[in-house]
Parts: structure tokens; sequence; C-alpha cells
């Protein structure tokens, strides 16, 4: 499933782009697998990066 990517390049493409889809299409995979590595690795996927962004900005 993984194809052998580090948490270090799945945090850096996460990072980069600003959603899954684009992320995944990066890497070479489908947005699904992109999701399950972030949740291996503990990361916060673009979608999930915006969403408590926003629900920051809106509590301050």
């Amino acid at each position: 499933m993984d194809r052998g990517f580090t948490k270090d390049q799945v945090e850096r493409v996460a990072r980069i782009y600003h959603s899954v889809n684009d992320a995944s299409r990066a890497m070479g995979i489908t947005p699904r697998s992109f999701s399950r590595l972030c949740r291996k690795y503990d990361l916060d996927t673009p979608w999930a990066r915006k969403r408590r962004s926003r629900e920051e900005a809106v509590s301050s």
C-alpha cells in the first residue's frame, strides 16, 4: 500500500499541496491511499489542516 514512502516524504507533500487529490496525484497514488498514509504517520491531511485553521480563526 505505501510503496515505501517515508514519513518525511508524506509530510512534505501534505504541506506543499492544498488538496488530497493534488498531493496523491503528485505521489502517484490514490487519494484514499494518501489519506491512509497520513493516518498511519499521524499527519494532518491538507483538508484537515485547512479545517483546523478555519476553526482557530473563528474561535479567536
